[in-house]
């Protein structure tokens, strides 16, 4: 029988702790498990268990407290992750890369000599092929992506300490899109972002999308957060050295469309990429190109390796993960920690009441409009109201961005826009389905910069 482990587990809290914590519960019960994150969670059996250790991994201090918490700790397992805020490139490399040398220091100074580390997929190079790649592939990663370049320089990091610590036994696991019903929270705020209404998320649920735009040529590998923890209660147990592959089986096109019930239509690369770009930098959709490269540039990856020297397998295919993360979606799925979106009460939605019924307005202005659009008639009085509605509830907003001087796309384009849209609405056709939809466009991009600013100011 194995000895009574005592294990440190840096980001416990979130996604893939989540299904590492499961998997020890059933598999070493007796381990002393100690979790570093930084807000501990309050409540759920998950982590009744679990000694927390509040650590920020950016912070100047974190070393000295890691090396505080790592007395007698048998090995570490280092998950902790940080993905928001996605366009603060600082804040994520202290985070990640100088949080990770942090985890290496304090090792080295209380004379632990065993890690097991989380890296990623997105570690690889585009390959131009679906021919699943090894480990020895090149990991010079996605240049386009912080979360990729980051990952690069902490394995160059384990590199580094691996050479000067010769006696070390350094595992590292890469896995794909890393997802569970309670990922829901996570996989929102990074690809969907805030905006996509429920019932948009219960047609995908009930498999009721008639057609899905697809890049030509993507193939997706999914896991499940549970198959990844075995993946690591495997690597502990054997002491296991080197590179892994961790993933379920791939999914190509037409297989990725019918998770969702949808026809795919595929779409050229490189036109949906700068549709990214342009929708992203309107603030419309959250995924940034850099997370679109390691989704859709990655290659798919072979796990020959961790089968065979594991005695590997994922138990759910890439298609349950991904319906469980679907039903998760449409279920509005949070977790009981705050990296999993448990809030303990405080509120979540901060949209003023005439905040919402511009969103209201503006969601039937534009469905008007396009049911309007064949039939050229003048607008009737229940089309005029929704307009006057929502032109009332948006000045108060666009007062604002006259005050705060403001010059970006939205500030600049919505005038225009407003303008457009109320002129071509006389006439009705196709043109004035066009211009309302441009404006949901711009108001989708002005709620988003206002939920990240309320983000921004509730994290300070």
């Amino acid at each position: 029988m194995d000895q009574r482990r005592r294990i440190l587990i840096t980001g416990a809290s979130g996604n893939v702790g989540a299904g590492v914590l499961r998997e020890l519960a059933r598999q070493e019960p007796d381990a002393e498990l100690i979790g570093v994150c930084r807000r501990p969670p309050t409540h759920g059996t998950l982590y009744q268990a679990v000694q927390w250790c509040p650590v920020d991994l950016s912070a100047p201090d974190a070393a000295a407290r890691l090396t505080a918490a790592m007395r007698d700790v048998d090995v570490v397992v280092h998950l902790a992750l940080a993905v928001q805020p996605v366009d603060d490139e600082d804040y994520l490399y202290r985070a990640n890369v100088v949080g990770t040398q942090a985890v290496l220091t304090a090792m080295a100074a209380t004379g632990v000599h065993h890690l097991v580390y989380a890296s990623s997929l997105g570690i690889y190079a585009p390959s131009g092929s679906t021919t699943p790649v090894p480990e020895t592939w090149s990991t010079t990663g996605q240049a386009t992506s912080t979360y990729s370049r980051h990952k690069v320089i902490v394995e160059g990091l384990l590199d580094e300490f691996e050479r000067t610590h010769p006696d070390a036994i350094v595992a590292r696991f890469r896995p794909t899109v890393v997802v569970q019903r309670h990922a829901a929270f996570e996989i929102r705020a990074l690809y969907l972002g805030p905006l996509i209404p429920r019932a948009v998320l219960e047609v995908l649920r009930r498999r009721k999308l008639p057609v899905l735009p697809l890049p030509d040529g993507l193939a997706l590998q999914f896991v499940h957060a549970d198959d990844v923890g075995d993946a690591v209660v495997r690597l502990i147990r054997r002491r296991a050295r080197g590179s892994f592959n961790i993933a379920a089986d791939p999914l190509h096109v037409a297989a990725l469309a019918g998770l969702v019930g949808a026809r795919p239509v595929r779409v050229d690369p490189g036109w949906m990429r700068s549709a990214v770009v342009a929708l992203h930098r309107l603030r419309v959709v959250a995924v940034t190109p850099g997370w679109y490269d390691v989704a859709t540039r990655s290659p798919v990856m072979d796990t020959a390796k961790a089968r065979d020297d594991l005695g590997w397998q994922p138990v759910r295919t890439s298609t349950d993960a991904a319906r469980e993360l679907i039903e998760g979606l449409a279920n509005g799925a949070t977790g009981t920690s705050p990296a999993l979106g448990a809030t303990d009460g405080a509120p979540t939605d901060t949209t003023t009441p005439v905040e919402r019924v511009h969103d209201a307005t503006l969601l039937a202005w534009c469905a008007m409009a396009a049911a309007r659009a064949r039939r050229r008639r003048r607008p009737g009085l229940l089309y005029g109201s929704v307009v006057a509605a929502n032109l009332l509830a948006g000045t108060p907003a666009a007062l604002d961005r006259v005050r705060e001087r403001r010059r970006d796309p939205v500030a600049v384009l919505a005038p225009l826009a407003v303008g457009a849209a109320v002129l071509t609405s006389a006439r009705g056709g196709w043109p004035s389905a066009a211009t309302a939809a441009a404006l949901g466009v711009l108001g989708i991009a002005e709620r988003r910069r206002n939920d990240a600013h309320g983000m921004g100011e509730a994290q300070r």
